[in-house]
């Protein structure tokens, strides 16, 4: 059984852990390889943003230590990680399917997102855009920006935002304005089935799980479910509930 460890670059913490398990690994008989293509498992030691980059590296199932501050999407803490790699060798373990997000602009290379896409504006002062849902002109806004984000990121910038807490496992598109310069402003679940159309009259920057690129006046940003999946390792330890409520409190 292989193993590709995605580790958070600076912290030490993180380091020291990813250390240990591939000592155990070794010891159970698993290799640690060092292409992500190669491997069976991919071990994300960090916080979320290591398990966004660790699921952007290959299309195997991704195992989460939390070696971050908060840490919604890892499930294993650093104490239970050993226990977690065992479990693997031994079966037991399932597959959670997370979705994620399809995005393309007219003339670039589409790009995928497994916590959010969102409009921004590019410098200083807002934006004025309009949101486009499955062909009808829904709203328009003068703000910061806007956020399209998946169950799995509801957690992430829409929640600061002040976007809601869903279940990671279910399948629905969240839209959160960004400061909108508006008194009646509301958060908005559709259909995962929904496409959004995001479209700034100024230019903006687009941007994909912390990825940024400039999007031109009145290039239409398209957002909408992707087909393709990551691929979460759960140990049935603990339901979602009750990780939010350790979170919480």
């Amino acid at each position: 059984m292989k193993f590709f460890f995605n580790v958070h670059p600076t912290r030490r913490e993180a380091a020291l852990i990813a250390l240990e398990l591939e000592k155990y690994i070794l010891s159970l008989g698993g290799e640690c390889v060092s292409v992500s293509e190669d491997a069976d498992f991919i071990v994300a030691v960090g916080g979320d943003g290591t398990m966004v980059s660790a699921w952007k590296k290959g299309d195997a199932p991704v195992i989460g230590v939390n070696a971050g501050t908060l840490g919604y999407l890892p499930r294993v803490e650093p104490e239970n990680a050993k226990d977690a790699i065992r479990a693997v060798f031994e079966g037991r373990f399932t597959l959670e399917n997370r979705m994620t997000l399809h995005c393309t602009v007219p003339g670039e290379s589409s790009v995928n997102a497994l916590n959010e896409a969102a409009l921004l504006h590019s410098g200083t002062g807002v934006i004025r855009f309009t949101v486009i849902v499955d062909g009808i002109e829904l709203i328009s806004y003068t703000a910061d920006g806007m956020i399209a984000a998946t169950p799995t990121g509801s957690t992430g910038y829409s929640l600061s935002a002040g976007g809601p807490i869903v279940d990671p496992s279910s399948e629905m598109l969240l839209l959160t304005p960004i400061a909108p310069h508006t008194l009646v402003s509301r958060p908005i679940v559709l259909s995962p089935l929904s496409k959004v159309t995001l479209v700034s009259e100024n230019d903006a920057l687009f941007s994909a799980d912390g990825n940024t690129r400039p999007l031109s006046a009145c290039s239409p940003l398209t957002i909408e479910k992707s087909d393709k999946y990551m691929r979460f390792v759960s140990f049935g330890r603990e339901s979602f509930i009750s990780r939010l409520r350790k979170k919480l409190t």
